[in-house]
């Protein structure tokens, strides 16, 4: 069987892996090959996700979990009982989103996590860039266009009965 030429580790090979040649030397071994084959080492990693999707899938959000907001599994339902299972703001008891479980909500500028969110809750005040100055006009807003919407209705219904 012939082996494949070795990839040529130049330092604009690692710039495109996202690697400087520190970071690179500091992998393993395993690490370093799979910066050079990552195509192989990417097909690998989804064939073995592929016969246990549930155990990747769990284990992949408690890493996200940790790496993300710095709270554990265990924090989470924590947090989830602290809220009786409900969004923090809507107060639905069935999340939705990829994951089918509430969002932890957290603080961009601190990194401090506030509360679980419903995907809805969690996308609309981040689509309002987390501001409580947005969230109020979206408020007044909506609020508004309530009372034009119940006086034209109101003004309507007496047109016709006159």
């Amino acid at each position: 069987m012939r082996r494949k030429p070795k990839i040529e580790v130049t330092d604009s090979f690692l710039a495109k892996q996202g690697h400087t040649r520190e970071s690179y030397e500091k992998l393993s071994k395993a690490g370093r090959w799979s910066v050079r084959n990552r195509a192989r080492h990417y097909e690998m990693c989804k064939a073995t996700v592929a016969k246990k999707p549930e155990h990747y899938s769990k284990r992949h959000r408690k890493y996200c979990l940790m790496q993300n907001y710095n709270i554990t599994e265990e924090q989470y339902n924590q947090m989830l009982e602290a809220q009786s299972g409900r969004c923090a703001i809507c107060g639905t008891d069935t999340p939705t989103g990829k994951w089918k479980a509430f969002a932890v909500d957290h603080d961009h500028k601190t990194g401090l996590v506030r509360a679980l969110l419903c995907n809805e809750c969690n996308r609309g005040i981040g689509f309002l860039k987390d501001s409580a100055e947005l969230l109020q006009k979206a408020a007044n807003y909506i609020t508004s266009h309530d009372k034009k919407t119940k006086a034209d209705k109101h003004e309507k219904n007496n047109s016709k009965t006159s």
